[in-house]
């Protein structure tokens, strides 16, 4: 009990007033209910019940309506026939947007430009095939020339050994395009000595093309071997696929060794060429 309740119930016992008498609220506070006669009450006033306020009085809840009250009818919230539960949920749900798939947005490839330090390869730079191509060739021509050289002095120094002119080799040489006849001359001939010196130039030049081509093909390096190879391989041409004339021509102008020693040139030069 609050002490200081105590002491005015004990004052007022004192005085003689109405008794106190503790009571409790509905909504919990406590308090005394003053019961008795009033002073200067006559005698036939019935007891009065004062209740005692305190100085700073409690507010009243709020009073909370029933959830009666507050519900909708049912009338309200059904549904109309037709409409499912989702489409219903969807209708009072707010709308959210909707992200499109990378696809909708997305360029096709043709369409995308291209960007521009990004050029196309074939203008930037030359393909690598014809790079590769031209190298060959360049290094075949080099090597052919090299061929030429030393075959055209070896025929012509073993031409003169034996029939005492430089030009009867470069006539035989012009039999294998059908010039000069069947026996070439030992004299130089304005016609038939230059078109020998120019056959076999020409057919240099395209064999040592080759000859560099097989090397990259096979990624070899000139060597002995591959000197020996080629050779044997202008031995054979010149044997098997040119006409029989020509090494007949050969022979007659140059002699056996002479001859041989045209293909030994020729493969000298093949394992000398340079890279």
């Amino acid at each position: 009990m609050n002490p200081e309740r105590a002491e005015a119930t004990s004052e007022t016992e004192h005085q003689g007033g109405p008794k106190p008498v503790p009571y409790t609220y509905h909504d919990g506070r406590e308090d005394y209910l003053h019961v008795g006669r009033q002073e200067g009450a006559p005698d036939d006033q019935p007891e009065a019940i004062v209740p005692r306020f305190d100085a700073t009085p409690t507010p009243a809840p709020e009073a909370a309506l029933p959830p009666e009250a507050t519900a909708l009818p049912p009338e309200a919230t059904a549904m109309p026939p037709g409409v499912t539960p989702e489409a219903a949920e969807a209708a009072r749900s707010p709308a959210t947007p909707t992200a499109l798939p990378p696809e909708a947005t997305a360029l096709p490839p043709e369409a995308a430009p291209l960007p521009p330090e990004a050029p196309p390869r074939a203008a930037a730079q030359p393909p690598r095939e014809a790079a590769r191509m031209r190298e060959i060739v360049t290094r075949g021509l080099r090597t052919g020339a090299v061929m030429t050289a030393a075959t055209m002095c070896t025929m012509m120094a073993a031409s003169t050994l034996k029939r005492g002119s430089p030009w009867a080799s470069m006539n035989a040489m012009a039999t294998a395009v059908g010039l000069g006849g069947r026996r070439a001359s030992d004299r130089f001939d304005p016609v038939v000595t230059p078109a020998g010196i120019a056959v076999l130039a020409g057919g240099l030049l395209v064999w040592g093309i080759g000859y560099e081509k097989a090397l990259d093909a096979t990624r070899q390096r000139s060597s002995a071997l591959t000197g020996a190879l080629s050779a044997v391989g202008g031995f054979l041409l010149d044997e098997l696929v040119l006409p029989d004339r020509l090494m007949k021509n050969f022979r007659d102008k140059m002699g056996v060794l002479g001859t041989l020693s045209k293909y030994v040139a020729l493969g000298v030069a093949s394992a000398a060429a340079p890279r």
